[in-house]
């Protein structure tokens, strides 16, 4: 009688066990390269039906899988890293992301991006972003949050309910697999300078723009002339500093620097190295150091 009574204990003590659900993962191979492409609409939807612990059920398990101690850059992670309320703002984009062929869309892009620049095998996420932030997002008419971890490692945060998301996200899966395939080849150290910030975004939105020149990242216009060059003398005293906030204020934003201004001098700085020197190839640019792109490219000039 009193193993029947501790076998029933162990069986109700493992169906009050919570299951610990996995992402979503299918696997392609396109040039050699291995790609992961990941969802993790299992693990969401328990946490919005249980409203559970945001960073042990969700955070972690991304956290896991993509930093495990090994990423060039996990501070980024900390983009993801505030609780997103289990509502129905959060599960509307789910639904919406379930019914997105992300298989197919990463083997159309990558079909081509790996014929112009071969890089290493990589795992993609593919994740809402956090509704809260919507109302930021549509300042900016873009709802994306992309980065790169390291090394073949990419996760793709995105608002469903802007219509334009379709015309975004090949931008961002050819700008991130950039990042990706730089880190792979050049990454020495976390702590880079403005200067090496802002011509690894340039580099990145050049690929992207040289490969889908119809997707275009809204910051490239943000500014005229005058106001481009009050910008770029605020940054160029502290552009070759490191353990700056330089970074954070090209990203982020200040008082006197608007947010995104990386991108947009960036991108504006490898435009300019382009025009005076066509002859140079996507496998030669993403190698060059940032004081060469800035010299040729004469911006300072």
């Amino acid at each position: 009688m009193k193993r029947i009574s501790y076998i029933f204990v162990i069986i109700i003590f493992i169906s009050c066990q919570r299951q610990d659900y996995d992402f979503e993962r299918t696997t392609l191979t396109i040039e050699n390269q291995k790609f992961e492409i990941l969802t993790a609409w299992i693990i969401l939807d328990d946490y919005i039906k249980n409203k559970s612990n945001y960073e042990n059920d969700v955070f972690l398990k991304i956290e896991e899988e993509f930093d495990n101690y090994n990423s060039e850059f996990p501070f980024l992670l900390d983009a993801i890293k505030n609780k997103i309320s289990p509502n129905d703002e959060l599960k509307e984009e789910i639904e919406l992301m379930k019914s997105i062929d992300f298989v197919s869309i990463v083997d159309s892009v990558y079909r081509i991006v790996t014929k112009e620049l071969p890089g290493p095998d990589t795992k993609i996420l593919f994740i809402p972003a956090n509704p809260a932030n919507r109302k930021f997002y549509r300042e900016f008419g873009v709802g994306f949050h992309a980065f790169t971890l390291g090394s073949g490692k990419i996760i793709i945060s995105f608002d469903p309910t802007f219509e334009n998301w379709r015309q975004y996200i090949h931008y961002a899966l050819a700008h991130e697999y950039h990042h990706s395939v730089w880190i792979s080849r050049n990454f020495k150290n976390a702590d880079i300078s403005p200067l090496e910030y802002i011509i690894l975004e340039g580099k990145a939105d050049l690929f992207a723009n040289e490969i889908f020149p119809k997707n275009k990242n809204p910051f490239w216009d943000m500014f005229d002339g005058e106001d481009e060059k009050s910008i770029w003398n605020l940054i160029k005293p502290e552009m070759n500093q490191r353990n700056t906030d330089m970074n954070d204020k090209i990203f982020y934003g200040s008082k006197e620097i608007p947010y995104g201004s990386v991108y947009a001098i960036g991108y504006k700085i490898l435009k300019l190295f382009k025009k005076n020197n066509p002859e140079i190839t996507t496998l030669e640019i993403i190698d060059m150091s940032p004081e060469s792109i800035l010299q040729l490219s004469k911006y300072d000039e």
